[in-house]
């Protein structure tokens, strides 16, 4: 009985820890949240790794393959040229950024990423896609 139960803990402790919102490379310096600074910072290289032609600009089709859908591509796309720019790119993160930080300390931690969003698998796609 006592093994049957010191399994279910395990698995219920697994289970809780699978479920946690990551930060992933989001959280550059490892303090359990991400700071805007760290999703300004990560964008160039988020963009960059998109960015399959080297042309420093997204078309939909590698917006879209990066894990971005078709109405967040047009949200994103301020002048409406087709592309996405660095400077396009940076600011919609950091938009999304304003928007996940509910308590406004600059931070999110993984309360306020779990409250507004279900667990996912990467959460650069949360911010940049």
């Amino acid at each position: 009985m006592r093994i049957l139960t010191v399994m279910m803990v395990l698995l219920l402790a697994c289970a809780a820890y699978g479920a946690e919102p990551r930060l992933g490379t989001l959280d550059r310096d490892k303090s359990g949240t991400v700071e805007q600074t760290e999703i300004e910072k990560g964008a160039p290289a988020v963009f960059k790794k998109a960015d399959k032609t080297k042309d420093r600009s997204l078309d939909r089709k590698e917006f879209e393959k990066a894990g971005g859908t078709p109405l967040r591509f047009d949200e994103i796309d301020k002048d409406k040229n087709g592309r996405i720019d660095i400077d396009e790119f940076r600011a919609a993160a950091i938009e999304r950024f304003k928007q996940y930080d509910v308590n406004r300390d600059g931070r999110i931690d993984r309360q306020e990423l779990r409250s507004r969003q279900a667990p996912i698998e990467n959460p650069q796609l949360l911010f940049f896609f």
